[in-house]
């Protein structure tokens, strides 16, 4: 647990918030602080999913003022689809997990075609969780992480999001190629699953970015591998780059 600032400065708030199976995470954004620019008022990590406990310990989360402009939910799951862009239709989310064999009952279906022109995201949440939320944020903007890098992954480029116990990999060729979320527990596994989704012996000869908490940790290692590394050590990661993203 962790307070980076002084809440003095806030004016208006952003929340960005990331769901997983066994937990739940928020960082609160100050947009318009006393001396410009922004800054991190707080950023939490709990292992559990009982909203209402949560929300009794952060009254920052329901808090009427200062105001919240935007909320954000990110939820890390294996459990995604990806549907190309003019294939897409919301209303029948729950059919395309069905169909691929995905689909879990009791949990919430969610759906997003907002942050990439090439692909739409489809993944279930806790049901508990989700419900809690959207009584609290009725307008917020749910996403899958795996979303974030899928129009600026640059040609010959693998893009690995480090989220935790998760990576998100985005792999361009000439234009998009492959892209999956992956539990992964060590680098060497994380190296298998490349060579894996690439199915050919050129892997070496792509550019990787590593993007997240640990990533100058893991650029020696897959320096070995790869032609290029280009390591980015960003701290809160997805909760910044969505707001990026559709601020565009």
């Amino acid at each position: 647990m962790m307070q980076e600032v002084a809440q003095h400065y806030t004016r208006n708030r952003e929340l960005s918030i990331q769901l997983e199976l066994n937990g739940f995470s928020f960082v609160v954004f100050d947009i318009a602080p006393g001396m410009g620019g922004e800054a991190i008022l707080r950023s939490v990590a709990y292992r559990d999913t009982d909203m209402a406990a949560i929300l009794a310990r952060e009254p920052m989360l329901t808090a009427p003022t200062p105001p919240l402009r935007r909320v954000f939910v990110g939820c890390a799951t294996d459990n995604v689809l990806l549907i190309p862009q003019p294939l897409f239709e919301a209303e029948r989310a729950e059919q395309y997990l069905k169909a691929a064999n995905m689909f879990v009952p009791g949990m919430t279906t969610l759906s997003n075609n907002l942050l990439s022109g090439q692909a739409a995201a489809v993944w279930q949440v806790d049901a508990g969780m989700a419900a809690g939320i959207l009584q609290l944020y009725p307008g917020a903007l749910f996403y899958h992480p795996l979303l974030l890098e899928l129009d600026a992954t640059p040609a010959n480029t693998i893009h690995a999001i480090l989220d935790g116990e998760w990576v998100h990999l985005t792999i361009c060729h000439t234009g998009l190629y492959a892209a999956e979320t992956l539990r992964v527990e060590t680098p060497e596994e994380m190296l298998y699953y490349i060579q894996k989704l690439l199915k050919h012996d050129g892997f070496t000869t792509y550019r990787l970015i590593l993007t997240g908490e640990g990533a100058e940790r893991l650029s020696g290692f897959f320096g070995r591998y790869f032609a290029e590394v280009d390591a980015r050590d960003i701290k809160f990661y997805n909760h910044q780059r969505v707001r990026e993203i559709c601020a565009l």
